[in-house]
């Protein structure tokens, strides 16, 4: 069985992965083998990994294997050999052998093994969720970290959901867990929030973001590096500042057309105090340059995430192109 995880939402296509790695190993506790191979980090090649999967270890029957970033490897994609072992797979010409395919949300599809990947693997891609699906995840991992002693106030739930956004759903995760930790029994009220979630934006934040937007790069970097020094999660720095310059690009056009405060709060479904810092700093900033800026995040994220870059170093530079 082939199967294909792909989308813009890693964290869940991850937590995917996950589940099904964990499925396999409690099943095949004695007689199952797990490979791995990540690119492009990995050198193997093609020859190296076939033999590998066609024997597996000695007293194993089912094996899984996971390939993660495999079609940003030219050895890979552009191998015919190992497009025709994908394709003895899917036939079940290898018998106990299920693939798993982890990619990224942006991956070149023209090739021959992405074609052939998308039209004859049990895929699944993951979007950002939105509206009534985004709402429903944020309760159902309240109900489950809490083990169903912890609910959420509407109110609550969608002050929640506008501070941290569908797009980075490992700082949301974050928040959840030390929101079930405050409030282990009972409702989750919009004053949790504001109390726990609203000040980690704060301070995490607009700092920088005020500092970049006055062009004072030297404050920027002292801010990044005092949070790094006091062991601050880099990528949890970074979500926090994707979750600020999206919502700069939302409320920048709103502001420009002379709309209140309060009716882009409502509108977009942000905090009344967040519209407020991000019209302030809109001021300093082009909505082409907003958008460079995001774009230049997303390739940073991209190259953190598969190793092509290192995330401390990549936050300097970050700050540097601003």
């Amino acid at each position: 069985m082939i199967i294909l995880l792909y989308g813009k939402d890693e964290f869940r296509s991850t937590l995917k992965l996950a589940e099904i790695k964990n499925k396999f190993l409690e099943k095949n506790k004695e007689g199952g083998t797990l490979f791995v191979f990540d690119f492009p980090e990995s050198p193997m090649k093609s020859e190296d990994i076939i033999p590998k999967l066609m024997t597996g270890g000695l007293f194993s029957n089912k094996k899984l294997a996971v390939f993660k970033n495999t079609l940003e490897n030219k050895n890979i994609v552009e191998n015919e050999e190992f497009l025709v072992f994908v394709k003895k797979i899917k036939k079940e010409e290898i018998k106990d052998l299920t693939v798993v395919f982890w990619e990224p949300a942006k991956f070149e599809k023209k090739t021959k093994l992405a074609k052939y990947l998308l039209a004859n693997s049990k895929s699944q891609a993951f979007e950002f969720l939105e509206g009534a699906k985004f709402l429903n995840w944020i309760r159902d991992e309240i109900k489950n970290r809490s083990q169903g002693e912890t609910s959420i106030t509407p109110l609550a739930l969608q002050k929640l959901a506008s501070f941290a956004g569908s797009e980075d759903l490992s700082l949301l995760s974050n928040e959840i867990e030390k929101l079930t930790s405050f409030r282990a029994k009972g409702e989750i009220s919009d004053a949790d929030i504001d109390l726990l979630v609203r000040s980690q934006i704060s301070t995490e934040i607009f700092k920088t973001i005020d500092a970049l937007a006055m062009g004072d790069r030297k404050t920027a970097v002292k801010l990044l590096h005092d949070h790094l020094s006091s062991g601050d999660d880099p990528f949890y720095l970074l979500s926090m500042y994707f979750y600020q310059f999206r919502n700069l690009i939302k409320v920048k056009p709103l502001a420009e057309k002379n709309i209140p405060e309060r009716e882009i709060a409502l509108k977009l479904k942000l905090h009344p105090y967040v519209v407020r810092k991000s019209v302030q700093q809109g001021r300093n900033f082009s909505l082409e340059k907003l958008k460079n800026i995001y774009k230049l995040l997303c390739e940073m994220d991209f190259r953190a995430k598969t190793g092509k870059a290192e995330i401390n170093l990549a936050l300097d530079q970050f700050i540097a192109a601003v």
